[in-house]
């Protein structure tokens, strides 16, 4: 009937009869045959290996140069955030300490100190002027 499956036979190749001299033959063309192909699949992964170690060791050096890199670029920051600080609070001294009127007055006493010395400059060359020998 129809929906029966056919039956399959299987056979060992064990059971199969064997000439000695057959056997011998093809050893003898396969062997060199299955050795180059060895050989062969041995020098592609070979290869293969060689090419992979080359490219770890070129990533390993490239992940040094980004860790340079990101160590000096992490210095710099810390840098300017220190720079940035320092300058923040000594602005923020000036700011807090001293007011326009104060540095006004401060302006004037010194302008005023300049006058007093231009005076006494004048008043000195002019005692040089008398005591110094024409000439």
């Amino acid at each position: 009937s129809p929906s029966q499956k056919p039956e399959v036979v299987h056979r060992r190749l064990d059971s199969l009869p064997v000439d000695t001299r057959q056997t011998s033959v093809l050893s003898s063309l396969l062997t060199p045959l299955l050795d180059e192909s060895m050989a062969a699949y041995r020098a592609e992964l070979t290869t293969a290996s060689h090419e992979y170690r080359a490219l770890t060791n070129m990533n390993n050096q490239a992940a040094a140069v980004y860790r340079a890199a990101a160590e000096s670029a992490k210095t710099a920051a810390d840098t300017v955030e220190q720079l940035v600080d320092a300058k923040t609070e000594a602005l923020q001294d000036l700011a807090s300490g001293t007011s326009i009127d104060e540095v006004d007055r401060q302006v004037g006493e010194l302008e005023a100190l300049c006058t007093r010395l231009e005076t006494y400059l004048r008043q000195l060359e002019t005692r040089v002027a008398k005591v110094s020998p024409p000439g």
